[in-house]
């Protein structure tokens, strides 16, 4: 008998913090909300969850880089406390906006800072990448084309 965490996004909602994992066969778990097998909720790949056994310490807030007010980076999310936050996922990049205070962020899962992920510490990401901005000026040729004022003739319908 393991226990372990629902990484899934999907199914997060439908189980406790920490669950009973059972092993069937090397790629799936029975889940249960008990140390019982027989009490199990379904059969799960395992994939979907991460080990409570394994789960890494925190990293050091002491390690980060200056990172600069107003710019948007991209950092890849390395830790989060087990079993919360669905709206991420450990080891994806994201774009981060660094706040004032250089311990937090917002990030964001696109370039274009539409879809907001959520506000983690600074410390919780790796690997820091300023993102330039590109300047979105697109150039249109606009072609004039002179109609020939041969034969057109206005229909009457009524």
């Amino acid at each position: 008998m393991l226990q372990g965490v629902c990484m899934d996004p999907e199914l997060i909602g439908e189980f406790p913090e920490t669950v009973y994992l059972f092993p069937n066969g090397p790629l799936n778990y029975y889940v249960s909300r008990f140390p019982n097998k027989e009490a199990h909720m379904g059969c799960f790949q395992a994939d979907k969850f991460q080990l409570a056994e394994g789960w890494p310490p925190e990293p050091d807030a002491a390690d980060l880089p200056p990172l600069e007010l107003g710019k948007v980076y991209s950092a890849q999310l390395v830790w989060k406390p087990r079993g919360k936050f669905i709206v991420s996922k450990l080891q994806q990049r994201y774009f981060i906006l660094p706040e004032a205070n250089q311990k937090n962020a917002l990030f964001y899962k696109d370039r274009e800072r539409k879809q907001l992920g959520g506000r983690f510490p600074l410390h919780w990401f790796t690997d820091f990448q300023l993102v330039e901005e590109e300047a979105l000026e697109e150039s249109f040729e606009i072609e004039l084309v002179e109609e020939e004022a041969a034969n057109f003739e206005q229909m009457s319908l009524f």
